[in-house]
């Protein structure tokens, strides 16, 4: 049991819930490799349906939606398509491949439309929201295009400040897509430092004078980690296309927050990428001699997959297992009853044969079975035999007359 949380000005009036999903990298026509871009959609679209099932209050989109923007933006428009699909509001941050190419993309241009249809400003590209009452999301832009390592700028991080200085009540959720508290061994030299979030240190610190951020969530390095600095739990999630190919939910009340991870549902596929993945330069640079052993750290340990985080400070990480999604139900048409006529149909005329007799054919049938049966017919003897030869020899003496008169007078006529 958990105990309550020490800082009273942070409350969770109503329990809700929400999925965490990042780097789904969706593309088409692109050879797979660690990420398995072929199956991007294929993986989205059964993350989508598992979602349903959970069936969450919201759902945050952590950047790298797309692993290109495509011609005529033609990857993030099939992005759009897909989502359509969730049962709840959703919203998304950016990382660098949403704003990578040959030409930079313009942040607001492509996606400033998407966030003001979600009741967003639109005007820069980080964002705040109250998604619940008494709930207050904040979706930081760590984007650079064409480089791994993200940055906070620092009109961003004087915004930030601001945003939390203006809300002071409730529950305060963050979402970036580099990590603010980067886990093993990203948190090393190079050349892991080259994904890192430079300005991390300085947005942990705006964020702890706040007495009403508890949860920091993020995706980017495809590592399964919780940790935990001062008040704040910081929650850094897989991707949906790299091994293991999954995405995190979360469930918040009074006492704490509980974080499951889900998978999609094709094992061999899964199996795949898992294979790619230890063959990739991360796997060989994190372990040149046994590069299998990077698959443990993107796992992450069994409290880093799910697990019970509790808000106040005397409380301990708990493990929990986490619940399957309720599958979807397909929508059958109901189709109004065909009316039978009568006299066409086989069941109908069976069920009249079948059926006992009235009183008076019941009668008639009793009546019946009282008769007696007629006496079975006797067998011919010889004299019988005698007489019936007999006979028939007369009758065809009869026959032959009529044929000699027919012949006497046709000689006459000649």
């Amino acid at each position: 049991m958990f105990l309550p949380f020490e800082r009273a000005e942070a409350q969770v009036s109503k329990p809700f819930s929400f999925a965490f999903v990042s780097d789904c990298h969706l593309i088409t026509r692109l050879a797979d490799s660690f990420k398995l871009t072929q199956e991007s959609q294929l993986f989205l679209q059964d993350a989508i349906k598992q979602i349903n099932g959970l069936a969450p209050d919201f759902v945050i989109f952590g950047g790298d939606q797309v692993e290109a923007v495509g011609e005529d933006e033609a990857n993030w428009q099939l992005f759009i398509d897909i989502v359509q699909t969730l049962n709840c509001p959703w919203s998304f941050i950016l990382g660098e491949k949403d704003v990578s190419g040959n030409v930079p993309v313009d942040k607001l241009k492509t996606y400033g439309r998407d966030w003001k249809g979600k009741g967003l400003a639109g005007d820069q590209s980080y964002w705040s929201q109250d998604v619940l009452p008494g709930v207050h999301l904040i979706g930081l832009d760590t984007s650079r295009a064409n480089t791994m390592a993200g940055e906070l700028s620092s009109e961003q991080l004087t915004w930030l400040q601001a945003d939390l200085d203006s809300n002071k009540h409730g529950i305060v959720i963050v979402a970036s897509h580099h990590p603010l508290l980067a886990p093993a061994p990203f948190d090393g030299g190079p050349p892991w430092d080259d994904y890192v979030l430079s300005e991390a240190a300085s947005a942990r610190e705006i964020l702890n004078s706040s007495r009403y951020v508890r949860l920091a969530v993020s995706g980017h390095v495809y590592v399964s980690k919780i940790e935990r600095e001062r008040d704040i739990w910081y929650v850094s999630g897989p991707a949906l296309d790299v091994y293991p190919c999954g995405f995190r939910f979360f469930h918040v009340d009074q006492q704490g927050i509980t974080v499951e991870t889900y998978q999609v549902d094709y094992p061999a596929l899964v199996k795949k990428a898992r294979n790619n993945l230890v063959s990739s330069t991360l796997a060989l640079h994190y372990n040149n001699n046994h590069p299998a052993a990077f698959l443990e750290v993107v796992e992450g340990a069994r409290l880093d997959q799910n697990a019970q985080l509790p808000f106040s400070r005397n409380g301990t990480i708990e493990p929990v297992k986490h619940r399957s999604p309720v599958k979807e139900k397909p929508v059958v048409e109901e189709k109004p009853p065909e009316k039978k006529k009568e006299g066409h149909s086989f069941f109908k005329r069976k069920k009249k044969q079948e059926e006992p007799p009235a009183k008076e054919d019941a009668k008639k049938v009793k009546g019946d079975q009282n008769k007696k049966p007629p006496p079975p017919a006797k067998e011919p003897t010889k004299s019988d035999e005698q007489t019936d030869e007999k006979a028939g020899q007369e009758k065809n003496e009869v026959k032959e007359a009529p044929d000699a008169k027919q012949s006497g007078e046709s000689s006459n006529q000649e």
